[in-house]
């Protein structure tokens, strides 16, 4: 229940989906476990497992939502030693060389005589929906997991108008300027991490864990031209996190005195106390997002 990783969206235009609307909506793509000849599936589960009886968890104005992913196992290596054993079985056979076409269905046949046979391994990707601010907040560290968990969500309700949130900021010159100011937004914290690249793509890169930020060897590659691509910040000595400059809230840790506010909640109540976790994460999170965005201003960045 704990986000880690954040990738956040945002409605173009204002929601309010009912429950019973949004639960009929998710029952038509609910997950299902793979078959004999499928490799993935991908699908809806219940938001709270085996603590709750639906999909969609609404509470206050969050919905909480839950895809699974059940994939087969089948290494690589030992599909193509196999693929390689047929083809040279056939060419010492049959004295002719393996084209291309018949390469490819050697493989695709012995793909479908393993996977009745392989193993599975399975995935839980959480994302929660802000009605009343029009956040989309899903709980990745991979654009692509987060962009397939939107496509389910967007075949499910038929429609899903969100766009990235921080694609229009210029992140890069934003942490850089607070870096070289030593200065963040209310509220914020520059903490002890950072990354910093030239301005060329495959330009040299400065990893920096448990430094301090504003000594002058920072300063240095900072006057070089280095931009910040990353930096660990502290939100209100409640959340740290780092921002990187793709938009991503990455490693989040929650101060301790958050974790235990809802430890009093009997484990004979797990039900009650998800809840109460899920209502406590996503307002810490709208908050900090709130305050961010406050603290970026307008959406195209600082002038240069």
């Amino acid at each position: 229940m704990w986000f880690s990783n954040l990738i956040c969206y945002k409605f173009k235009q204002d929601v309010n989906y009912t429950q019973e609307d949004f639960e009929k909506a998710l029952e038509q793509d609910i997950f299902r476990p793979c078959g004999s000849q499928d490799m993935t599936t991908f699908g809806w589960t219940k938001a709270f497992g085996k603590h709750g009886q639906m999909l969609s968890h609404f509470s206050q104005d969050s919905i909480l939502v839950c895809a699974k992913r059940e994939e087969k196992v089948l290494p690589a290596a030992v599909v193509n030693e196999m693929v390689a054993e047929k083809i040279e079985q056939i060419e010492q056979q049959e004295n002719r060389p393996v084209k291309k076409k018949e390469k490819d269905d050697i493989k695709e046949n012995i793909l479908a005589t393993l996977l009745p046979q392989a193993f599975k391994k399975s995935s839980l990707q959480f994302a929660f929906i802000d009605q009343k601010s029009g956040w989309v907040i899903v709980n990745s560290a991979s654009f692509n997991k987060a962009e397939e968990l939107l496509a389910l969500l967007r075949k499910s309700l038929g429609t899903l108008p969100v766009v990235p949130a921080f694609a229009n900021y210029d992140l890069d010159l934003q942490l850089t300027h607070w870096l070289t100011e030593f200065t963040a937004p209310e509220g914020f914290a520059i903490s002890t991490d950072a990354e910093l690249q030239e301005p060329d793509d495959n330009g040299a890169q400065v990893k920096l864990k448990q430094h301090d930020l504003s000594s002058d060897e920072i300063k240095t590659h900072l006057e070089n031209g280095k931009r910040v691509t990353k930096l660990a910040l502290d939100w209100r000595e409640r959340v740290k996190f780092v921002l990187q400059n793709d938009g991503t809230l990455k490693r989040l840790s929650y101060a301790e005195a958050l974790k235990d506010q809802n430890a009093d909640i009997p484990k004979e109540d797990l039900a009650v106390k998800l809840d109460a976790d899920f209502i406590l994460v996503s307002e810490e999170i709208k908050e900090l997002l709130e305050d961010l965005t406050k603290g970026l201003g307008d959406d195209e960045g600082l002038e240069s």
